[in-house]
């Protein structure tokens, strides 16, 4: 029993949850929770009110009383028929041994006599008696908690009082009350509040009416708290007003082989862009089903969050509003309209945000600027199952898959907000060089570095003062200027320094473990040799096992030799070499990655022989085939996946050039990001970092004054990409 209950629960929020979903379940219109001081360890009380249909004596002794019952099994909706259950496993009750020591339970059906039944949950931990043999206190009688005039019709009459519910006037003649006495932990400021939070999200806000989510069953929830310093806390339980006033908003619905339909707002009430687009890039996985998405986002910084200010929140400035959100954030899971724990719980981050965040700054989202609703069902989503402990899903091939669905949508929402945050002096056209660092003044970390806030001031107390204007503007140009330089150099050294960092740290490991495996190898042929003569069988096992550990030594110590050019630590001098057997190098690097996805590569063109560094050639190329190789992995099984990378000698003006083209089969680039893709940490991808075409540019410019750019259109169907080179060519 202690498994079942205090043990399975991992906080009390959820158990009182828990409490509220069997509410639910009940057809209950209002649950009141009411706290008992004293609330400490040990001391006072909570109640748990419902206005459900409560339960018959033999309804308490036949199911309630009974471990893990199939009755939701067999009964997936309410009595009354109107609300798809909640419970399943016929355990959920025995949350109540989170809260409390000592359990009471009064209820009534209508017609019926009122039971009440006492559990001392320490009886269940005390000694080696079966559950049969433990005492539990129960007994019927005529009805007078549930009876006219009764507590349950004093209680639920002040609740309701000034408010329309369908409680007010409702019969008194049912429901149930949990008394959860002796409580297990003290119950403060922070802790109620917490636990409204959490209850607030149980339910989701009004959804879009696009998304044609049902009716959600009147079900309201109050908190009574005493007097003192709980007693603010004393309300129904209601949706942050700050969630009506998202600055970007994503709402849409995926079907169950993945084809979405989503709308993306941003601070208006046309969307700003329209996606009709299939989400699934696995096929080969099993589909989660259908699923409905409605995502909230905001910026944090204080322009962005003023207007919410203004807004009746209950914030008294800036950094409470901030809280609110943060308060609000994460992304919940609805089941037929009722919130799957922990799933939207802040800091609950199960899609990964944060990591996503770390990876790339710039474009993603944290888990703390997002409230995300995300509807499903049980009869259509079957392959979502919940875990045992009620707290999250069991890790399946559907769980994935709604994880990767989501990723790829809410990476929509990301691409927008980023081309609505971009400043316009970093757009460029597609024909120039599009890696150069963005311009002062830009949003990121030099934005503070102006002096409009001084001018500002400056402007309006000394409006004739000609030399202090002048000189504020010639500090602002040097400002600027020094800004930019500081910015050209930081992203020049950091593009060139993040992939060679990483291979001297790959390489630096990587052979030190090989170092290990050649000694520990050379130990295995020793003791093979000496174990022949007592036992050939377990010899030809060893002598077997130890060729194949060596074929998988040197497949890496193949694989070290190839990246080495690319290490940070490796740059030489540029030598003669041909680009075809560059190439060919670079290209063997991601054979398997290749191999998986069917992807057919060709080599085509002049073999021009350049003067280069080989790892800027491979540099280069890795990174296109690796985008290529994505972006193809995407497209339907059976489609053919073809890149084509062409090498040529040309002419521009008097001048000779060495271009190299890299065309895929692939879906192409989008045309509402053919202005974004060379801006450093932007990336189409999900989980894309952004800094691909960023280091392979950063690559043709910096040592061959070369460009890099989008052909439109290209030798095959999907992206095309050229470099030029322009330095050491001959």
């Amino acid at each position: 029993m202690s498994t079942l209950g205090e043990e399975l629960i991992s906080n009390e929020r959820v158990a009182l949850t828990e409490l509220v979903k069997n509410s639910y379940d009940a057809d209950a219109s209002l649950v009141l929770i009411r706290f008992n001081p004293p609330l400490g360890e040990g001391q006072g009380s909570i109640e748990v009110w419902d206005d459900g249909h409560g339960m018959s004596p033999d309804t308490v002794r036949g199911t309630w009383m009974e471990i893990a019952t199939p009755h939701r099994h067999r009964n997936h909706r309410s009595e009354s028929g109107g609300r798809r259950v909640l419970g399943a496993k016929g355990i959920g009750r025995f949350a109540a041994a989170r809260l409390a020591h000592v359990t009471t339970i009064t209820t009534r059906r209508v017609n019926e006599p009122e039971v009440t039944l006492r559990i001392n949950w320490g009886n269940f931990t005390q000694g080696d008696a079966y559950l049969d043999e433990v005492p539990v206190t129960w007994s019927t009688a005529s009805p007078s908690v549930f009876a006219v005039g009764g507590e349950a019709e004093r209680n639920f009459a002040e609740v309701v009082r000034g408010f329309q519910t369908a409680s007010a006037g409702a019969s008194v003649g049912h429901g149930t009350v949990a008394r959860l006495e002796k409580l297990r932990m003290p119950w403060g400021p922070d802790a109620v509040e917490a636990l409204k939070r959490s209850l607030s999200r149980l339910l989701p806000p009004p959804p879009p009416a696009e998304l044609s989510v049902p009716d959600q069953p009147e079900f309201a929830i109050y908190v009574d708290t005493p007097d003192g310093p709980l007693r603010h806390h004393a309300g129904f339980v209601a949706a942050s007003e700050t969630l009506a006033h998202p600055l970007y908003r994503l709402v849409g619905t995926v079907d169950a082989v993945g084809n979405a339909h989503l709308a993306i707002y941003a601070s208006g009430d046309e969307p700003v862009e329209v996606v009709e687009e299939n989400l699934r890039k696995d096929s080969g996985r099993p589909s989660c089903g259908p699923l409905k998405l409605d995502f909230r986002v905001w910026d944090l910084e204080k322009s962005a969050l003023e207007p919410l200010f203004h807004i009746d929140t209950g914030s008294k400035n800036l950094t409470e509003v901030r809280k609110l959100i943060r308060d609000n954030s994460g992304v919940a899971l609805y089941r037929d309209g009722f919130r799957v724990q922990p799933f939207g719980e802040p800091g609950y981050d199960w899609l990964g945000f944060d990591q996503r965040r770390v990876n790339n700054p710039t474009m993603r989202l944290s888990n703390n600027q997002v409230a995300g609703f995300v509807y499903i069902s049980a009869d259509e989503n079957p392959g979502l199952q919940d875990r045992s402990h009620r707290e999250g899903l069991i890790d399946s091939p559907e769980y994935e898959e709604l994880k990767t669905v989501i990723l790829q949508a809410i990476s929509k929402l990301e691409i927008q907000r980023y081309k609505l945050r971009r400043p316009e002096s970093t757009v460029k056209t597609t024909s120039q060089l599009l890696v150069s660092p963005p311009q002062a003044g830009g949003h990121g970390v030099f934005q503070s570095f102006n002096l409009d806030p001084l001018r500002q001031v400056a402007t309006e107390r000394y409006p004739n003062d000609v030399v202090l204007g002048r000189a504020i503007e010639e500090a602002t140009a040097t400002i600027n200027e020094g800004v930019r330089k500081v910015q050209e150099i930081i992203s020049q050294f950091s593009r060139l320094a993040t992939l060679g960092t990483l291979v001297d740290v790959v390489l630096h490991d990587g052979r030190t473990a090989l170092a290990r495996i050649a000694f520990d190898l050379r130990r295995l042929r020793k003791i093979t040799g000496k174990v022949e003569v007592h036992d050939t069988d377990l010899s030809g096992a060893l002598g077997e096992l130890h060729t194949d550990f060596t074929a998988q030594e040197r497949a890496l110590d193949r694989l070290f030799t190839r990246i080495e050019p690319l290490s940070g630590r490796q740059r030489g001098r540029p030598r003669e070499l041909s680009l075809h057997q560059s190439i060919s190098e670079a290209v063997s690097v991601l054979e398997s990655e290749i191999a998986k996805h069917g992807v057919i590569v060709t080599i085509g063109g002049e073999d021009v022989t350049v003067t280069a560094e080989p790892g800027d050639i491979r540099t280069l190329v890795l990174n296109l085939v690796n985008n290529a190789v994505y972006w193809l992995s995407t497209t339907p099984s059976g489609t053919e996946r073809e890149i084509l990378i062409e090498t040529e000698r040309a002419q521009e003006g008097e001048a000779d050039v060495v271009d190299i083209t890299v065309s895929d089969s692939g879906p192409g680039v989008r045309e509402e990001i053919k202005d974004l893709i060379f801006d450093t940490y932007f990336s189409d991808k999900p989980d894309g970092i952004g800094l691909g075409l960023s280091i392979a540019g950063s690559v043709v410019k910096d040592f061959y004054d070369g460009d890099l750019w989008l052909v439109s259109p290209g030798a095959l169907s999907g992206a095309s990409f050229r470099a030029r080179l322009r330095r050491r060519v001959g």
